[in-house]
C-alpha cells in the first residue's frame, strides 16, 4: 500500500459508528493525538501528547470496508485542525465517497478557514468553552480567545453546516459565567448552540470526577431557549 502523506497524522483509534457526531449521517469518527490545551473537564485527556496509534493501513483497510454503509467520517481528537497533513486526509476521504464533519476547539482559525474554503467539510462542531475574559483560565493557554474568536467568524461566514457547544461543570465555570458564554455566542450571531454535561469518563483531574453531578439550572436553560434558534442539552 503506498505511503500518503497524511499518514503522518497521528490517530489514537477509531470508533466504528455513531449515529450522534455527524448529524443526519450514520458515521466513524477518527481520534487523533495531539492539544495544546489543558482543560481540567477534557474526556480525551490522553490524547492531549503522544502515544500509542492505530497504522494507516488498518485505518485505511477500515474505512474501504464500510464504503456503501457509513455516510461520513468525522475527524475528531485531540485537535485535529493542528495538522499541517488534515487538507490531504480530508480530500482522500472525499475520494473514498464519504462526507466529512470535524470537531474542533478552534484554535487554529488559517487551517479551518484552508480547509472551508476547499470545501473538504460538511459539518463543523466548535467547542465554546467559556466568555472571553476566562479563556485563558479554562484552556490554560495564551492568546486563546483572539484565536477561537476567528474560528467562529470563519465558520458563520464559510455557510458550512454547523454547532457550537459549551460543555459545564460548576467547579470550572460559573453560572454567571455559562450565562455570560451564551449571550456572547447570541450577540455575535451563532443560531446552533447545545449544553453538555460533564462526563467523567476519561478525565484526569478526580476532583471533577468526584465531585456530585448538578443538573444545568432552570434560568440557564430558559435563558438559552431564548437565545438560539435551535437548542439542547446533551
Amino acid at each position: 500500500m503506498e505511503r500518503k502523506s497524511f499518514w503522518d497524522i497521528p490517530v489514537a483509534g477509531v470508533q466504528a459508528m455513531t449515529a450522534i457526531d455527524f448529524p443526519g449521517r450514520l458515521a466513524c469518527v477518527l481520534f487523533t493525538r495531539g492539544c495544546p490545551w489543558k482543560c481540567r473537564y477534557c474526556h480525551n485527556d490522553s490524547l492531549r501528547f503522544g502515544g500509542e496509534c492505530m497504522s494507516w493501513e488498518d485505518i485505511e483497510m477500515l474505512l474501504r470496508e464500510r464504503v456503501g454503509y457509513l455516510e461520513g467520517v468525522v475527524i475528531s481528537g485531540g485537535e485535529p485542525t493542528l495538522h499541517p497533513e488534515l487538507r490531504s486526509l480530508l480530500s482522500w476521504i472525499r475520494e473514498l465517497g464519504f462526507a466529512v464533519a470535524i470537531h474542533t476547539n478552534g484554535f487554529y482559525p488559517d487551517m479551518l478557514r484552508r480547509i472551508l474554503r476547499k470545501n473538504l467539510v460538511d459539518y463543523v462542531a466548535m467547542d465554546i468553552k467559556a466568555p472571553p475574559a476566562a479563556y485563558q483560565r479554562i484552556t490554560q493557554n495564551e492568546n486563546a480567545c483572539i484565536e477561537v474568536s476567528r474560528s467562529i467568524n470563519v465558520i458563520l461566514e464559510s455557510g458550512v453546516d454547523y454547532e457550537f457547544r459549551t460543555t459545564w461543570h460548576p467547579s470550572v465555570l460559573s453560572e454567571n459565567e455559562l450565562m455570560e458564554t451564551m449571550r456572547t455566542a447570541a450577540k455575535i450571531g451563532i443560531k446552533t448552540y447545545y449544553l453538555q454535561k460533564f462526563n467523567g469518563q476519561g478525565v484526569s483531574d478526580r476532583e471533577l470526577v468526584d465531585a456530585p453531578s448538578r443538573s444545568f439550572p432552570p434560568a440557564i436553560l430558559d435563558e438559552a431557549r431564548s437565545l438560539f434558534p435551535v437548542f439542547d442539552v446533551r
